[in-house]
């Protein structure tokens, strides 16, 4: 992931510390998995940040996005 972003590990881990992009799981050895849902999630947050957009700010317009999609979901049920 760090290497498709062009990111260092030390950003991922800091990513991951304050809640922006978790892993999905983790290897046998230990290793971070990443599913096409979290690459989507560090797209947006890369063209984000692109756009100068603070990491406090992402984190509230990707907690906002998640609240829609799932009032979205509910209603459809």
């Amino acid at each position: 992931m760090a290497r498709a972003f062009g990111l260092s590990r030390s950003t991922l881990l800091y990513y991951d510390k304050i809640g922006l992009l978790s892993p999905s799981g983790r290897s046998l050895a230990g290793y971070r998995l990443y599913t096409d849902q979290n690459v989507s999630r560090m797209e947006e947050i890369a063209r984000l940040r692109g756009a100068g957009v603070k990491l406090d700010q992402i984190r509230k317009i990707l907690r906002s996005e998640e609240h829609t999609s799932e009032l979205q979901s509910r209603q459809s049920i």
